[in-house]
């Protein structure tokens, strides 16, 4: 058994990582093809800084930069069809060598052969969670570049509208760099508990301090509101010097506030920090977290539902069964990460999570159980 295990799950992880080559260089080409006048320029722009010494080294070099990270998103968002495609490619492979015939004439059943795809497939999918957590937020920022803006200075920045944090403090910037962290044009508002201003906070620049939870200002200066019978009454202040700022507006928050689809890439724990910060929704942090979750479950059951097309015991038109295992299986993914990914009226978000899961496991349970051998 340990025999007939390996060379599946040889041929199965041969199979995925090489579709997993393939799909990868084929969609950068295409990138790079259809934007290849601005990888150009910006390959341009990098030798005119001095940051390379020839065009082509510095076009190689905006390349990997820009696609480099990419080759993780497109592991992250790929990895349930590419088992299933790698399953297909599998056994194909398999039954038109007449090796499942061989395995039924040895006395194993044709079901022995689905384990071993399963298991293979929650290891993948183990490493795409780990995927998640670990390495995605690490590039959660360079995600974000566009094309017309990677290898640029400045590119990627925008305006910091103003922003309120937790205690009711407002924050404005002119530009935030995503890549760096760093805020040009600091302009803050610290009001007490009827929303009146009690201090203004300005700075030339200002870089976040991760471990105080706190904006380090370049010349800083704060002007306090002397206290007044008459709040409406104006009281000149001296401007005294402050070197830094305490609040929950972290860069991370700054951004998924910006950026939509940037807390997608961002891990469990910081999720729970932008939806502290007022970034996100509560509800929609739990039911990406979940959701993280039940994506491996679905990916395991959908994969589940699709072996069975390929287990045959006599003649069969891999072409045709390929259509109809990618005709039930494709449209399941997507249907059942829309349904976890979207809010539903009236469900908390572990309901709507397990709701694609609770259909798919009787359709899967029903497949592998009525699976001849």
């Amino acid at each position: 058994m340990r025999i007939l295990d390996r060379a599946i799950v040889t041929r199965f992880l041969g199979n995925f990582v090489l579709l997993f080559a393939l799909l990868f260089v084929f969609a950068t080409a295409i990138d790079v093809i259809l934007q290849l006048d601005v990888y150009v320029a910006a390959a341009d722009a990098v030798v005119k800084r001095g940051q390379s010494s020839g065009r082509i080294a510095a076009l190689a070099w905006v390349l990997f930069q820009f696609h480099g990270p990419r080759a993780f998103q497109f592991f992250q968002f790929m990895a349930g069809l590419l088992a299933v495609g790698a399953m297909g490619f599998t056994f194909a492979q398999m039954h038109r060598a007449r090796e499942l015939v061989a395995i039924m004439a040895a006395g194993v059943p044709l079901r022995r052969c689905v384990w071993a795809v399963l298991a293979c497939a929650l290891g993948i999918n183990l490493l795409q969670l780990a995927n998640q957590e670990l390495v995605m937020p690490l590039f959660a920022e360079q995600l974000l570049i566009s094309q017309r803006e990677i290898g640029r200075e400045g590119g990627g920045t925008f305006e910091v509208p103003l922003t309120c944090d937790t205690s009711g403090n407002l924050l404005h910037a002119t530009r935030f760099d995503p890549l760096t962290g760093r805020i040009t044009g600091f302009l803050a508002f610290e009001r007490d508990d009827a929303g009146l201003l009690v201090r203004r906070v300005t700075a030339k620049a200002a870089t976040w301090d991760a471990a105080g939870h706190r904006w380090a200002l370049e010349e800083g200066s704060a002007v306090a509101r002397e206290a007044s019978a008459d709040p409406s009454a104006a009281a000149p202040a001296v401007p005294s010097a402050l070197d830094a700022w305490a609040t929950d507006l972290s860069p991370k928050s700054l951004i998924a506030r910006h950026h939509r689809l940037f807390a997608q890439m961002l891990s469990s724990s910081e999720l729970r920090s932008i939806a502290d910060a007022g970034a996100i929704d509560h509800s929609q942090a739990t039911r990406m977290q979940m959701g993280r979750i039940g994506l491996v479950f679905v990916n395991l059951l959908v994969l589940a539902i699709g072996i069975p097309f390929y287990l045959r015991r006599g003649p069969a038109s891999m072409l045709q069964v390929s259509i109809m295992c990618a005709a039930t299986c494709v449209p399941a993914l997507i249907v059942s990460a829309v349904i976890m990914a979207a809010p539903v009226a009236g469900l908390p978000p572990a309901v709507s999570v397990a709701l694609p899961i609770a259909v798919l496991i009787p359709a899967a349970v029903g497949r592998i159980a009525w699976l001849p051998s």
